[in-house]
């Protein structure tokens, strides 16, 4: 099903080509890796939720009580939390919410700084996530174990590469207030 789609999207992107009478050799490879991307995050978003499903959890919360079971004290902020999940502070707030509520989790006061709350692991999400961590490590190993130990290697250095990439060309772009935003969709 994989190469179908990819195959069918690289179809269409020549039809492009075609119809505006360019020669997309050279991007049309950048535009399949980038696309691929996409398709990589898609299925691996699907097949991490799926392996997480009797736990009634998805990988977005799965990760945040990893990252909080990897603290010192197996507490966080929700600000640090937000920076190593790559997620926005208003999705951390729902996450948190829900593992507030599920007991995973306690929200407490920092005691150096008022303003400041931390998330700290409950005796239940440890329990969670140590029961967890070997299926999910089981699903990794199968996910790559077609791949060589070089090639594992190359693809991380690559990866990392390209979210380096990725972050200077996104630290270059303009910044736009939330006024711009409503002028854009006003158009």
């Amino acid at each position: 099903m994989s190469s179908n789609c990819t195959a069918e999207f690289e179809q269409r992107m020549d039809t492009v080509g075609q119809r505006l009478n360019l020669n997309i050799v050279k991007p049309r490879q950048a535009i399949m890796l980038s696309r691929m991307q996409f398709m990589i995050y898609k299925k691996l978003n699907e097949l991490m939720n799926h392996n997480l499903l009797p736990y009634g959890i998805n990988d977005t919360i799965w990760v945040a009580l990893v990252m909080l079971y990897s603290s010192p004290e197996n507490y966080i902020y929700p600000s640090d939390l937000s920076h190593v999940i790559v997620s926005s502070r208003t999705n951390v707030t729902r996450l948190a919410d829900e593992m507030v509520e599920r007991g995973w989790v306690s929200r407490q006061g920092c005691e150096t700084d008022r303003r400041k709350i931390i998330l700290a692991l409950t005796p239940a999400g440890i329990q969670l996530v140590e029961s967890i961590i070997p299926l999910q490590w089981k699903l990794y190993e199968t996910i790559w174990q077609d791949f060589s130990d070089t090639e594992k290697n190359l693809f991380e250095q690559l990866e990392h590469r390209l979210i380096d990439r990725l972050t200077l060309l996104l630290d270059g772009l303009p910044k736009h207030s939330h006024d711009d935003h409503l002028a854009h969709d006003k158009l």
